[in-house]
């Protein structure tokens, strides 16, 4: 991969990273809700499941998705009803509710979301196949394409829980908070648009 080409990738991975999408939502709330110390091992899923899928598409993953739609499809789907799930527990949490019975997303769960998570997955495929192409399995281009996504991953977990958690101080009173998690339900739901276009 050439240095021209680098930081064309680059560039789209910092944009497809810190734009807003189910991911950098669920942080912010989360990071509102609970604090960004809590917020942390969902921060950590976030980065370590991505990188693994990334790996695994420059494995041959992303050839699947590719030339199965049925397989990106099944993934789609079932992001589309884990977001609305969330976006329902979101809609309904009431402040009173932050300690006694909310917690937010466990390391584990949020590493398994990116297998599901609609931006995430169209991302890495769209990577892979403009950036890497048939060097997909090179070690070299492997490598580089990982410590790219590493830091662009990191960089925007980490911004959009802190700044969930910087935002929370002004939503000390229950009602700001409630329509604060509304706000972030639905914004979490128009992020399901344009998968809800490719499956119709």
């Amino acid at each position: 991969m050439d240095s021209t080409t680098l930081l064309s990738f680059f560039t789209f991975a910092a944009v497809a990273a810190f734009t807003p999408g189910p991911n950098n939502l669920l942080l912010s709330a989360s990071g509102a809700n609970f604090g960004f110390k809590r917020t942390l091992p969902h921060v950590f899923g976030v980065i370590v499941g991505f990188l693994l899928i990334v790996l695994l598409a420059c494995l041959g993953l992303g050839w699947v998705l590719g030339e199965i739609p049925q397989v990106m499809r099944a993934l789609q789907l079932g992001g589309l009803l884990v977001i609305g799930y969330l976006a329902y527990q979101f809609w309904n949490m009431e402040p009173s509710e932050q300690e006694s019975r909310g917690r937010p997303m466990r390391f584990i769960e949020a590493a398994a979301f990116q297998w599901i998570n609609p931006k995430g997955v169209v991302v890495i495929v769209s990577a892979i196949t403009a950036y890497a192409g048939d060097q997909a399995q090179n070690d070299e281009v492997v490598g580089l394409i990982l410590i790219v996504f590493f830091l662009v991953t990191t960089g925007s977990a980490m911004l959009w829980a802190y700044g969930g958690s910087w935002i929370s101080q002004y939503l000390k009173k229950g009602a700001r908070q409630r329509w604060f998690n509304r706000l972030a339900a639905t914004a979490l739901i128009a992020t399901t648009l344009p998968a809800l276009t490719q499956l119709s």
